[in-house]
C-alpha cells in the first residue's frame, strides 16, 4: 500500500458513512418528499437533505483524513441511490456527487482542515442545492434560465409572503438560507467528528 493510498481501514469508514448517507437518502428523503407540500418541497427537503448529507459525511472525513475520502464517501451513497425503490433517478445522483466534489474542493487547501474548512464545504454542499435546479431542468427538460427563475421567484414570493416584485431580495434570501445552514452543517460536523472519536478512545 503506497504511503498516501487509502488502507482498508480506510475503505471500510468510507463504506460505513456513505452507506449511513445512502440510507439517510432513501429513508428520511423519501418520508420528507411525503411530509412537505409540492411548494416547500424544493427548499426544505433539499436544504435538509442537504445539510445532514454534509454533516455525514465531512465526520467520515475526520476518520479518513486524506484527500478523495469525501468524493469515495459521495460515490458509494450515489451507489446505494441507484438500488433505491426509486429506482435511478439522475437528478438526486448528480446532486450527490455535486455535494462531494465541493466538500472535496473545499478541504484540498492544507494538509489538515481546520473548522472553516468544514464551514466552507457544507456551505458550498448545501449551496448546490440552490443551482442544481437550473442545471437539472435546463439539461433534463430543456428548460431555459429565466423558466426556472421566474417559477423559483413564484415559489419563494409564497413561502417568504413577499410580493414578487422583489425577485432579487427573494433569491438572495433563498441562496443565503442554504449557505448558513451549510455553514452550519460544517461547523456541527466539526464538533461531532471530534466527540465522537474521543468516545471511541475511551471505549
Amino acid at each position: 500500500m503506497r504511503k498516501n493510498g487509502f488502507t482498508v481501514r480506510d475503505w471500510i469508514y468510507v463504506a460505513v458513512f456513505g452507506a449511513l448517507w445512502g440510507c439517510v437518502e432513501i429513508t428520511l428523503g423519501g418520508y420528507l418528499h411525503t411530509l412537505f407540500p409540492p411548494l416547500a418541497d424544493t427548499l426544505l427537503t433539499g436544504i435538509i437533505m442537504a445539510g445532514i448529507g454534509a454533516i455525514i459525511a465531512l465526520i467520515g472525513r475526520h476518520f479518513v483524513a486524506k484527500r478523495g475520502a469525501v468524493l469515495c464517501i459521495g460515490l458509494v451513497t450515489a451507489l446505494l441511490k441507484v438500488f433505491s425503490l426509486g429506482g435511478v433517478i439522475v437528478g438526486p445522483l448528480l446532486a450527490i456527487i455535486i455535494e462531494a466534489a465541493l466538500m472535496e474542493l473545499a478541504l484540498l487547501p492544507g494538509k489538515s482542515p481546520a473548522r472553516a474548512h468544514y464551514m466552507l464545504a457544507g456551505a458550498l454542499a448545501v449551496s448546490w442545492n440552490f443551482f442544481h435546479k437550473f442545471a437539472m431542468m435546463r439539461l433534463l427538460y430543456g428548460q431555459g434560465v429565466e423558466q426556472v427563475f421566474v417559477k423559483m421567484v413564484e415559489d419563494g414570493s409564497k413561502l417568504l409572503g413577499l410580493d414578487m416584485s422583489y425577485a432579487l431580495l427573494i433569491t438572495g434570501v433563498l441562496l443565503l438560507l442554504r449557505i448558513v445552514v451549510g455553514a452550519a452543517a460544517g461547523w456541527l460536523a466539526w464538533d461531532l467528528s471530534r466527540a465522537v472519536a474521543r468516545r471511541l478512545v475511551v471505549q
